[in-house]
């Protein structure tokens, strides 16, 4: 979840019931080739939008989709019960995706992602790439409209994973450039304000971020080396899992990092408003946190892991998504009341947090939700015989949960069964949370 918290969320008084949230519709969509959603967020109004890739020629409702002849950074707008509004699209003749998506208090829409194609156009002028894959972050109008595009990169492979918009109406990107972590800060009208990365002759990447009440900023993500951002060091013989806090002004106030052997990394985070954090992602091997010691089933399986922080970067509490196959934990929101959801994937019977999951066949969908001492509370699952995936999760005052990811039909989200999709197709699905009594 890019946006940790909304205005209603902050007032909000409502707490959640021990039960699991109950569907109340799903969205499919995409074309003959491959489609995944991997942003979701939600506006004011409770629009829906999905930042999705689209390969080949697609439909996403009533609305239709013409590719630029690749795979396609593509945007869905949804009314609040799952309707198609619009779709708008960067793309070209080769491949470019959406990674995160944040709006402002207007309903302006913002994508980071990466793109690879040389002859993409946007608003009748080209995007400039500087060699392979370079970051794009743009700006839509509620309509759709494009508004603006910055880019950025240099010869080799760079990615926009994370986006988030701050209290005053600011832009905050992350993810990596020639192979270190960035962060850059932007107006509403697309002016940089500033631009941090790491140092050092380690590597990395930014994954999700988040920002607090404060505007205190927090990057989570992956770090190897030695290295520094700004003046804290940022240390690891393996691959590791990466928080770190920024003030507003991009300055680094600390970082939490946790070793894997031979790796992790943190997928996405959270936060709320007092700075709290929540981490989830994935690792091999072995990884020591929170007083725990967990281990994967070999050193080439990945297993989840869930990650607790207080507002001084100390680990709280770690849990643990634990099977002979791949188990990914792929996002996380929170209510600012202290509850984490998590979704992500599994591919053989797994346990999470000691609750058993079993399969449904190649890759089942998980929700998840955690109390604020990492009691699991409720966990629900999706999906059908193939292959499904969830990557993120956005909470929307006082009572919804949007997820969103990957499916091949038939599959089953509560209730709702979508009956046919092509080889993989997008989704995104809203969740009713009950209310305590």
């Amino acid at each position: 979840m890019k946006l940790c918290l909304s205005v209603l969320a902050l007032i909000s008084l409502h707490l959640h019931a021990t039960e699991p949230p109950v569907c109340e519709w799903v969205f499919p969509g995409g074309g003959a080739g491959h489609d995944k959603t991997r942003g979701v967020t939600t506006d004011r109004a409770g629009n829906v939008f999905l930042a999705s890739e689209s390969e080949g020629d697609a439909t996403f409702g009533d609305q239709h989709h013409r590719s630029a002849g690749g795979m396609d950074m593509c945007l869905v707008k949804l009314h609040a019960n799952g309707k198609t509004q619009w779709v708008s699209s960067i793309g070209g003749s080769k491949t470019d995706r959406a990674y995160g998506v944040a709006t402002d208090a207007a309903g302006n829409v913002y994508v980071t992602g990466h793109f690879e194609s040389t002859d993409a156009i946007v608003n009748g002028k080209p995007l400039p790439n500087a060699g392979n894959y370079d970051v794009f972050t743009a700006k839509f109008a509620p309509d759709g409209r494009i508004l603006w595009v910055r880019t950025a990169g240099g010869a080799g492979s760079d990615y926009g994973h994370g986006i988030a918009v701050d209290g005053k109406g600011d832009i905050i990107v992350t993810g990596v450039i020639e192979r270190q972590v960035f962060c850059t800060k932007y107006n509403p009208e697309g002016h940089e304000l500033w631009h941090r990365a790491s140092s050092g002759t380690g590597s990395g990447s930014g994954h999700g971020i988040a920002v607090d009440a404060a505007g205190h900023i927090y990057l989570g993500g992956n770090t190897s080396g030695s290295g520094a951002f700004g003046k804290v060091s940022i240390e690891s013989k393996t691959t590791a899992a990466l928080v770190g806090k920024l003030t507003s002004a991009g300055d680094a106030v600390w970082a939490s990092v946790i070793p894997g052997t031979p790796s992790a990394l943190y997928h996405e985070i959270t936060c709320d408003s007092s700075g709290r954090v929540w981490a989830v992602g994935m690792f091999k091997g072995c990884v020591s946190v929170a007083g725990q010691t967990f281990q994967s089933s070999g050193d080439k399986d990945n297993d989840g892991l869930i990650v607790h922080l207080d507002a001084a970067g100390k680990a709280q509490w770690a849990r643990h998504l634990h099977g002979p196959g791949t188990d990914y934990c792929l996002g996380v929101a929170t209510d600012d009341h202290g509850t984490a959801f998590v979704c992500g994937d599994f591919n053989q019977d797994t346990t999470l947090a000691g609750h058993v999951l079993t399969t449904r066949g190649s890759g089942d969908i998980f929700i998840a939700a955690f109390d604020d001492q990492g009691g699991l509370t409720w966990v629900e699952q999706a999906g059908g015989k193939l292959n499904d995936s969830a990557y993120p999760i956005t909470f929307r005052a006082p009572d919804q949960l949007i997820i969103a990811g990957a499916f091949t039909a038939p599959a089953t989200f509560g209730t709702h069964e979508v009956a046919k999709s092509s080889a993989s197709d997008l989704y995104g699905a809203s969740w009713k949370l009950p209310q305590a009594k």
